[in-house]
């Protein structure tokens, strides 16, 4: 199984893996950005990055998108990042099985 099956199914009740995330691309360019659907902003600071952005689909397919792309973007394209996705670190996933 590759990563973009998985990533596609990674948002579960509004919470995804910190693992996952790590693995998301980040959308630095697209041909409409229009066609980026929204699923909610995540704000998290892990042992490895730090990500304070939203989580799209586009082209069917998930993308992170850092907060200052949003921002130099806002003027052209309204944003609707009203839900909050949560990051569960690996150690919280662990400790739930």
């Amino acid at each position: 199984m590759d990563w973009q099956t998985v990533l596609s199914k990674a948002i579960e009740d509004g919470k995804i893996r910190e693992l996952y995330l790590y693995k998301i691309p980040v959308l630095k360019t697209c041909d409409n950005w229009s066609l980026v659907k929204e699923i909610g902003k995540v704000s998290f600071k892990g042992k490895h990055a730090n990500y304070n952005g939203a989580l799209v689909r586009y082209a069917e397919s998930l993308y992170f998108v850092p907060e200052a792309r949003i921002e130099a973007l806002a003027p052209y394209r309204k944003w609707n990042l009203k839900t909050n996705i949560e990051v569960i670190s690996e150690e919280n996933f662990k400790k739930k099985k």
